[in-house]
């Protein structure tokens, strides 16, 4: 079996063990999750959110108090992907115009990209790239123990995937493509799936921001 190969089959496995994890702890709330019907995952019950620092491209340290008092959309991806990434922030920035028409500005969401390459994304390219989608856009990062902390924490799939004879520089990531959605509280509320379009994130959004303030 070629390397390539194997490393594929290992990475399938992972994600089907993330996408299991995510599906059984959805599954032990689930009294009311078909309630919400979203092009995602719904958590009846939001995740805590345990303790992480990165640094972000305003200046200041993103952490888990930053997840507070408004919401929030997160997205794992990296400047050098070719497709899920620009595809995502492009829908995510058209979301965010057609949420500024509809919503006061207490209600928009906060939209942040942590980078799963940490190695290559300086915060100077992060600003760069996420501002060019729109300037509300935050990007953050952390050194690689603490990105693959975050990771695990919020069950995501990230690896580094090199081709032989490529120098260490010329490599692709390969990660979970979901987009995470946390509610004024600082929880985890949703995955939203992808391919996303704006249309439909926005009213996802809104649908789970309407429930969420009948609680």
């Amino acid at each position: 079996m070629g390397i390539k190969k194997l490393i594929w089959i290992v990475l399938l496995s992972i994600a089907i063990i993330a996408g299991i994890e995510i599906f059984f702890e959805a599954l032990q709330h689930n009294a009311k999750t078909h309630d919400v019907k979203i092009d995602g995952t719904y958590l009846n019950e939001a995740k805590n959110v345990n303790q992480f620092e990165l640094s972000a491209t305003t200046g200041k340290i993103f952490n888990q108090e930053n997840l507070q008092g408004h919401w929030t959309l997160m997205f794992f991806g990296f400047t050098n992907c070719g497709m899920v990434c620009p595809t995502t922030m492009a829908a995510l920035s058209g979301m965010y115009k057609m949420l500024q028409k509809e919503l006061p500005e207490d209600k928009l969401p906060q939209v942040v990209m942590v980078s799963v390459d940490p190695s290559r994304d300086s915060l100077t390219r992060m600003k760069e790239y996420v501002t060019a989608f729109d300037p509300h856009f935050m990007g953050a990062r952390a050194d690689i123990a603490k990105t693959v902390a975050l990771e695990k924490q919020f069950y995501i799939v990230a690896a580094k995937i090199q081709a032989d004879g490529q120098n260490k520089n010329q490599y692709t990531m390969n990660h979970s493509a979901e987009i995470l959605l946390f509610n004024p509280a600082g929880r985890l509320q949703a995955y939203l799936d992808y391919p996303p379009s704006k249309e439909q994130l926005a009213k996802d959004y809104q649908l789970i921001v309407k429930k969420y303030s009948k609680v």
